[in-house]
């Protein structure tokens, strides 16, 4: 079964722009050549929020991908950079990507939150807005 995996991050302070975008720029990379990877977008929302979602083939592939350079160091600066970030993933029989609004649906509901230490107050209820694509 196919691993799919949907991510939320807001920026806290536009400050931080240039070096989020750096980073996420060289791990959306990283995933599309990523070995198991079955497919990569972003999609970035009014107020510094992006999204991320990707498919793989299995859930070591994307473990692999996880622990690897650039995603690893990437991951370490979220407390850094954000005050939302929170995560979700399940396994799929489908290799291609889900639509935004079910993985919007799965976060709101099962995501895990990332502890930050300027967390917003939305950040621990994952109480976040719908999803906006014309954004």
């Amino acid at each position: 079964m196919a691993m799919t995996v949907v991510t939320r991050l807001r920026l806290r302070d536009p400050q931080y722009f240039d070096d989020f975008f750096a980073s996420a720029v060289a791990v959306v990379e990283q995933a599309e050549s990523s070995e198991g990877n079955l497919g990569a977008e972003v999609l970035a929302e009014a107020h510094n929020t992006y999204w991320t979602r990707t498919c793989w083939e299995n859930e070591d592939a994307m473990r692999l991908f996880m622990l690897t350079e650039p995603h690893r160091s990437t991951m370490d600066r979220i407390d850094e950079w954000c005050d939302e970030a929170t995560f979700v993933n399940w396994q799929q029989t489908e290799t291609a990507l889900p639509d935004w609004d079910v993985g919007y649906e799965r976060l709101i509901t099962q995501g895990h939150v990332v502890e930050l230490r300027d967390a917003s107050p939305a950040n621990a209820k994952r109480a976040f807005p719908p999803l906006s694509k014309s954004n």
